[in-house]
């Protein structure tokens, strides 16, 4: 099973859209693992600025810089989402 994981915080409306948006995707053999980043100061330091962040498989896909506002953002997620 391939492990994806959000790195976000709770309340953060940015955090809450892209697990939405990963949630709606259809994979198979697939786990989507949410942590808090602030109940751990070294991911707090080493995510803050960048939140939400999208690991797949320990490797870094997606993070905020990435979203925009005319919904290209989606395809860069749904890119960085293909199973390895």
């Amino acid at each position: 099973m391939v492990q994806i994981v959000l790195f976000g915080r709770k309340g953060c409306h940015l955090c809450e859209i892209v697990e939405a948006e990963i949630r709606a995707i259809d994979m198979i053999e697939t786990s989507l693992t949410v942590v808090d980043v602030d109940k751990d100061r070294a991911l707090l330091e080493m995510y803050l600025l960048r939140i939400p962040v999208v690991t797949v498989a320990g490797k870094e896909v997606f993070e905020a810089s990435m979203m925009d506002t005319n919904g290209r953002w989606k395809e860069r997620l749904r890119s960085g989402l293909r199973l390895p």
